[in-house]
């Protein structure tokens, strides 16, 4: 995979230009609030509450898609549908998907700011 599968450099060069000395803050807050999502994920996944997790999956993927990190978006919006659909059965793998792909872009961000 390249770095584009997991950032969108035009969406966060546009994201760098609107906030200037606030990016970093933005980026930060992400970065923050995503873990508590991921944390909201895998106890929604736990309790096997499908319907809370296609939610909880639906928000990390606005946030994903807003900042311009594509393959965590595809994947949240994957989890999304399987709770929406109450097909729990493949979320415990894609959940595992989704906390890699966050440490990825976690890191790339980091070097990005």
């Amino acid at each position: 995979m390249t770095i584009e599968t997991h950032l969108n450099d035009a969406v966060l060069s546009d994201l760098r230009e609107m906030m200037e000395g606030e990016f970093e803050f933005l980026v930060t807050t992400f970065l923050d609030d995503s873990a508590q999502r991921l944390e909201d994920i895998q106890h929604q996944l736990d309790s096997g509450d499908s319907a809370a997790f296609g939610r909880a999956c639906h928000s990390l993927k606005g946030s994903a898609t807003n900042l311009g990190l594509p393959r965590l978006s595809e994947l949240c919006r994957q989890g999304e549908e399987l709770g929406y659909s109450d097909q729990m059965d493949a979320a415990g793998e894609l959940v595992g998907d989704i906390k890699e792909e966050f440490e990825q872009v976690t890191d790339l961000l980091k070097d990005y700011v």
